[in-house]
């Protein structure tokens, strides 16, 4: 195995001490142009990397290259969200190049994620979050506010709390879900899929497609994931019904089986690979997660900003952004 480059290694080759390379590699002004390009071809040549965990030790900020991902609650058997995973691979992408590392709280209950968040700011002095979902009265946000930590929300924490958030233009989309039913499927009674958590951007989405339908004569008919009545007694007892808008991809995958009898047109959110395997020929929105995980890292570090939209796309559409 060959062994890792360090500073003493490239001092020894260079000729010169390791508190001259540590300087040129950090820019240091006292140094020559002509000796930093050198040190620093040398370093490449040499695949050196730099420690930024010893770096910040020396600084006395223990974990400032560490960025902490807070899921929503989760219960234990829950399936894999690929959202998050397109979010954290999204963040990802945008940490690397800073030399960020990530580090995830995702627990069952409120009371365990909370106590996970604490943790990462007592004990790995973690003092950057992004927080993957957005609910009024979040005791986790409550706490990093009240320690004047940073973070951004991915999705619209709608509660007046002034938080710094990245989101979808829900409204937009599930406006056009409903419009793609009516436009490419000549539906006349849709049928909204919500589940029993009605997440924000779930009841933002309803909003845009019961509007939509409104602007343009239509009735239109909503189902909520607790209710008394089976997904299949309800599309039984309502006949009319001749299309369906699914909030989430998730809950569209729990019901497919169900709706697959129905052969009903679909529009579903979200367009990953995983879902795109269970969600067949039904239309996908997509929500860009990957572009919601990189907005939501530039605005982190970005003290002066306060909101980025990223809208939605087709998937053979061109994504924009407000």
């Amino acid at each position: 195995m060959r062994e890792i480059a360090t500073i003493k290694d490239i001092a020894q080759k260079a000729n010169v001490s390791p508190s001259t390379v540590s300087r040129a590699l950090n820019g240091n002004s006292r140094i020559s142009k002509e000796t930093v390009t050198k040190i620093k071809k040398m370093a490449s040549e040499m695949e050196y990397y730099p420690n930024y965990a010893a770096q910040n030790l020396t600084r006395g900020d223990a974990n400032a290259n560490i960025v902490g991902i807070v899921f929503p609650v989760t219960s234990r058997d829950a399936p894999a969200n690929p959202f998050h995973i397109d979010l954290m691979r999204g963040a990802s992408s945008a940490l690397t190049p800073m030399h960020y590392e990530m580090l995830v709280a995702i627990s069952a209950t409120e009371k365990e994620l909370l106590s996970s968040v604490k943790s990462m700011v007592n004990q790995a002095k973690v003092h950057n979050f992004l927080i993957f979902y957005a609910v009024k009265n979040d005791p986790i946000t409550a706490y990093l506010r009240k320690k004047k930590l940073n973070f951004v929300i991915i999705g619209d924490p709608s509660d007046n709390s002034g938080d710094r958030y990245v989101d979808n233009n829900n409204v937009a989309a599930g406006e056009a879900a409903a419009k793609c039913l009516i436009d490419n499927y000549h539906v006349l009674h849709p049928l909204f899929i919500q589940s029993s958590k009605k997440w924000p951007y779930e009841t933002s989405r309803l909003k845009g497609y019961q509007q939509y339908l409104k602007q343009n004569g239509y009735d239109g008919n909503v189902w909520v994931d607790n209710s008394s009545q089976t997904i299949d007694d309800f599309l039984k007892n309502h006949a009319k019904i001749d299309g369906i808008v699914c909030a989430d991809d998730i809950l569209f995958a729990k019901l497919n089986s169900s709706l697959q009898k129905f052969k009903l047109p679909t529009v579903c959110f979200n367009s990953s690979r995983l879902m795109g395997m269970i969600l067949g020929d039904s239309e996908k929105i997509d929500m860009q997660p990957r572009e919601l995980g990189q907005e939501a890292v530039k605005l982190l570090f970005n003290q002066n900003a306060h909101q980025k939209i990223v809208n939605f796309k087709f998937s053979d559409n061109s994504m924009q952004e407000n």
